[in-house]
């Protein structure tokens, strides 16, 4: 991440800063179904479930800058687009500023989403100011004398000349593309966005640039952010609370600084071994061992099981809850119930 790169994350947040988005016991399962007749008379099979959340309980408050790192296939986005109001959960409940996100109430204007792939987030048949001004006139946040003026106070918002509104997508850069996606997300006063690898696209020094934009976007209008990422570089850097995902379940939640200092859960300890560091150039990195598990068919008790090297008994058939092991801080792990002298993760970190 580019040196030039600005960190204004605060120290910490208050408790009693008001709640902006609660998930309770969120379940969300793909595909399933079908005629269950069918199936009895040996005409068609089972239609296979994808488990993509498995009970994830996420607090955000007002604020907040919150990261949400995983490998592929963790639930990251599917968890972000429940919040964005964008998908329903299978089970559970969701609630925005304390409502629960309906068309009726206009919660979902309150949270807006911006996307990985910024050229596929934007028509390539609408121009700027139609991409930008059009939810805000839909929902009456301006007027069509005034949407020319509104779009572009939008534009100067991210850093663009207002002069681009009449342009279209395929004419800018990757990194504007997404300052125009940001630009569109904003132009409806949201409090609080998710951002869903919104830089992964995008040129080193560029990612840069959008963070810093994030940054002063947060100050200026008092926003709250999740920040869905891989990317625990750029994390570090903007985020001040980190959750940790590991096949549709949260492993590991704990403020940054807490978080990159004592890594707790062996998941949380071998994604953080393996980013680069140019202070330790003598340093040989290795990827973690085997593939996160089909979200088809997930092992029993933790999911993280067939690939821990501190795996045991109770590992295969129990799943560990989130348990505080810090200010704070909350991991699951079966380790963490074992005594000192006897936890082999301790011993790790005492040999490291």
């Amino acid at each position: 991440m580019s040196e030039n790169m600005s960190t204004k994350t605060p120290e910490g947040l208050s408790e009693e800063q008001p709640i902006v988005l609660q998930m309770q016991n969120i379940e969300k399962r793909f595909g399933g179904g079908g005629s269950a007749l069918s199936e009895k008379m040996g005409l068609s099979r089972p239609r296979p479930v994808v488990h993509a959340l498995d009970g994830v309980n996420v607090t955000i408050r007002a604020g907040e800058f919150v990261g949400l790192v995983g490998e592929s296939g963790s639930g990251k986005s599917t968890l972000g687009r429940i919040a964005a109001g964008l998908m329903s959960p299978t089970s559970g409940d969701v609630q925005v500023y304390g409502k629960e996100p309906s068309r009726e109430n206009k919660t979902h204007l309150d949270v807006q989403m911006i996307f990985q792939d910024p050229q596929a987030s934007l028509n390539p048949r609408k121009r700027i100011d139609k991409a930008i001004g059009e939810a805000p006139l839909v929902h009456g946040l301006t007027s069509r004398s005034g949407l020319d003026d509104y779009v572009s106070q939008q534009l100067q918002r991210v850093g663009l000349d207002p002069a681009i509104r009449t342009r279209f997508p395929h004419q800018f850069s990757g990194g504007q593309r997404q300052r125009i996606s940001i630009a569109r997300a904003l132009s409806l006063n949201p409090r609080f966005l998710v951002c869903d690898e919104s830089i992964a696209a995008l040129d080193v020094s560029i990612q840069a640039q959008i963070l810093n934009l994030f940054m002063d976007l947060r100050e200026e209008l008092d926003l709250t952010y999740l920040f869905i990422s891989h990317d625990l570089r750029a994390v570090r850097h903007v985020c001040d609370r980190v959750l940790i995902m590991y096949l549709g379940r949260v492993v590991e939640d704990a403020p940054a600084k807490e978080f990159f200092a004592r890594p707790n859960h062996p998941y949380t300890k071998m994604l953080l071994s393996e980013v680069p560091d140019l202070a330790q150039r003598s340093k040989s990195y290795s990827a973690i061992k085997g593939e996160i598990p089909s979200p088809i068919n997930p092992p029993n008790g933790c999911h993280f099981h067939p690939r821990c090297p501190l795996v045991f008994d109770r590992c295969r058939v129990e799943r560990p809850a989130l348990k505080k092991v810090g200010d704070k801080h909350i991991s699951a792990c079966h380790l963490n119930d074992i005594p000192q002298s006897q936890n082999p993760m301790a011993q790790q970190e005492l040999n490291a």
